[in-house]
């Protein structure tokens, strides 16, 4: 084996030596790419095998794992200023059940309310309460990260000690630090979920004191308002009502003038405010007679006329005159009271808000082509375009009125207009795909065809050459090994008969000399020639002539 390691490099060394300068820079060149090619393709290759079995595992907490890692003998690497550790994909699941059972999934990060797993007795109320804070800051965390956008997130609280006056007491705020993932955006409403979430963890805080931003310092949250709230709200509302309405609208319509060619815009007022009301309707035309109640009084007595002269003289005692005349007096009273019996109705209204005002409705429909005859003998037919007539418009808005329920009382208004929409042109969109479509397939051949020409240059300048040189050396070594002389021929009689083939080799080699030819030449020419009728005899005579002549 040493022998043939030895043989190959001189011949690879003669080989290289007997090239020109050229020849030598570009078989060093194609050695040089294919080598980087192969290495390339092995470090892709052995990169891709690796997963990320852990994402921002702080460095305190770095150390663990990678200690259960080696304990394991689990193959690993850290991706550097990123807390991600990697292991092979055959190694993953395993893995990850490991780190769970040990140390557990949710350890591994912030710090959570595992931390009063192990207590000690000694330790302080005020250790306890920031203990507290921190495991609570954690839970947060991870509650945060759970969301499909955050990469990760840190929560710092600031709880204030509590008073013993309650009208003294302060309010909790908390600040929400998120990073997320590449691409990703936290919507309105995302937002403030997280607000919600962590004002609702904690004791004494509302959502205003909770502010959000991201890595970039970019504040996320906004001020809570009530007001500026059932605003936005209301906002939305109005947008899923007028989009209700119009794709209603064009539904209907667009199975009659087709797709494409009805526009419908709505715009819908809304009550903001929310009423509250009693309604009480009385019938007087259907009363009726409930009660009926009557009180009758008489009164008698006797009563004198008074006489004489007004004045405080006569109001005197004694001065009473004599001509006063006495008259007797009778007094009927009756008081009788009548109660009806009155039908009503009462009602307690309550609006809510966001209830629907007004509806103003807006439809813009295309008219229709038609085909007019040929000016001229064998023209073609011309398309003209045509508004609609006014009984198809009204029974458009008839199908209109029905859709949004219309109620005149209310204001609603419609207007539908039969107006010429502008043709789309795809030509240039067309050609715009096609120029794509030819730019990818021109990419895509040239990609290939300089690969094939970086192969058929590596095969030219190296492959071929070489195995020209192996075959040519192959040969000359083989007419090296063949004899020589008669003598050496004859050498062979001498050689074992039991050597299969060997008997049937001689007389052959014997039969075909010519000695009008040079010695050498009918030598190689019975050899070759029985090389061509049995190589498994030939080569066999040959190894055994080969070991005699070595002895």
């Amino acid at each position: 084996m040493q022998n043939f390691f030895r043989t190959l490099i001189a011949q690879i060394a003669d080989y290289f030596g007997g090239l020109t300068p050229t020849r030598r820079l570009s078989l060093v060149a194609s050695v040089g790419i294919l080598l980087a090619a192969f290495a390339t393709i092995l470090f892709m290759a052995s990169g891709s095998d690796y997963s990320p079995l852990l994402a921002n595992v702080p460095p305190d907490q770095m150390p663990t794992v990678l200690n259960i890692l080696r304990a394991k003998n689990i193959p690993h690497r850290i991706e550097n200023n990123s807390g991600t550790i990697l292991v092979p994909k055959t190694y993953l699941h395993s893995t990850q059940m490991t780190i769970m059972s040990e140390v557990g999934a949710g350890r591994i990060g912030q710090v959570g309310l595992e931390l009063f797993d192990k207590q000690d007795f000694g330790t302080t109320s005020y250790a306890q309460k920031i203990n507290y804070q921190r495991a609570l800051q954690g839970e947060l965390s991870r509650a945060i990260n759970s969301l499909e956008s955050v990469n990760r997130s840190k929560v710092i609280l600031a709880i204030p000690n509590k008073k013993v006056f309650l009208d003294k007491s302060e309010e909790a705020s908390a600040s929400v630090v998120l990073e997320m993932h590449p691409g990703q955006e936290l919507s309105e409403e995302q937002v403030r979920g997280i607000t919600y979430l962590v004002s609702n963890a904690v004791e004494n805080m509302s959502p205003g004191n909770v502010s959000v931003v991201d890595s970039k310092g970019k504040v996320l949250s906004k001020k809570y308002d009530p007001s500026v709230a059932g605003s936005a709200q209301l906002m939305d509302i109005k947008k899923k009502v007028d989009s209700h309405f119009e794709q209603r609208i064009e539904s209907i319509l667009a199975r009659v003038v087709g797709e494409g060619k009805v526009i419908a815009r709505v715009n819908t007022t809304l009550n903001p405010q929310q009423v509250s009301m009693v309604q009480e309707d009385v019938d007087p035309d259907r009363t009726a007679v409930r009660s009926i109640q009557t009180e009758n009084s008489t009164v008698n007595g006797n009563r004198s006329n008074p006489t004489g002269v007004p004045g405080a003289r006569a109001n005197l005692p004694g001065a009473e005159e004599a001509g006063r005349v006495d008259f007797n007096q009778s007094v009927n009273k009756e008081h009788k009271t009548t109660n009806y019996a009155v039908p009503k109705t009462v009602r307690n209204i309550v609006e809510s808000a966001g209830t629907i005002s007004k509806i103003s409705v807006a439809v813009m429909v295309d008219g229709v082509w038609q085909t007019l005859p040929a000016t001229e003998q064998g023209g073609q037919p011309q398309r003209q375009w045509a508004p609609r007539d006014e009984e198809e418009l009204t029974r458009f808005e008839t199908l209109v009125r029905n859709v949004i329920g219309f109620d005149q009382a209310r204001g609603d208004s419609i207007s539908i207009e039969s107006m010429q929409f502008k043709e789309e042109s795809f030509v240039e969109a067309d050609k715009l795909v096609k120029t794509i479509h030819r730019e990818k397939l021109l990419r895509f051949i040239a990609s290939w065809a300089l690969a094939g020409f970086g192969l058929a240059l590596i095969f030219f300048v190296l492959i071929k050459p070489f195995i020209r040189w192996v075959t040519d050396s192959f040969h000359d070594s083989l007419e090296d090994m063949l004899p020589k002389t008669i003598e050496e021929l004859e050498e062979l009689h001498g050689v074992d008969n039991a050597l299969p083939g060997m008997s049937a080799a001689m007389p052959i080699l014997e039969e075909t000399i010519d000695p009008d030819k040079a010695e050498s030449e009918i030598l190689r020419e019975r050899i070759m020639a029985i090389m061509e009728d049995d190589e498994e005899k030939a080569s066999g005579a040959f190894s055994l002539w080969l070991v005699r002549r070595d002895l």
